[in-house]
């Protein structure tokens, strides 16, 4: 049996499990009864919902590529199975680094 939500309140408390998609069945269910027949919620829903959309892409920032460079070298040689290419994770040869001497600035 669903108990029903009676008070705007119980639904503003609910949200956040209800759009992660964490909220119980038959909560989900009741808070759902109670959007079908509360106009105001509907609304504060897609209001929630916007906002959180919104925030994410506000905060998403891209990384630097350096920096993607390194972590990606990093682990590929920790990690077994990341994808990566060979020649990003190899260590240099010593007859590679023995012949190439000091370099000039």
């Amino acid at each position: 049996m669903t108990t029903q939500i009676h008070h705007c309140k119980e639904c503003v408390d609910l949200l956040g499990e209800y759009i992660e998609g964490t909220l119980s069945p038959e909560r989900a269910k009741a808070l759902e009864d109670h959007l079908s027949t509360c106009p105001p919620c509907i609304t504060f829903v897609r209001t929630y919902r916007a906002t959180r959309k919104l925030c994410r892409h506000a905060l998403a920032t891209e990384m630097p590529k350096e920096l993607m460079t390194s972590l990606t070298s990093f682990l590929g040689k920790h990690v077994p199975g990341f994808p990566c290419t060979k020649s990003e994770t190899a260590a240099p040869s010593l007859a590679t680094t023995a012949d190439s001497g000091p370099k000039k600035v």
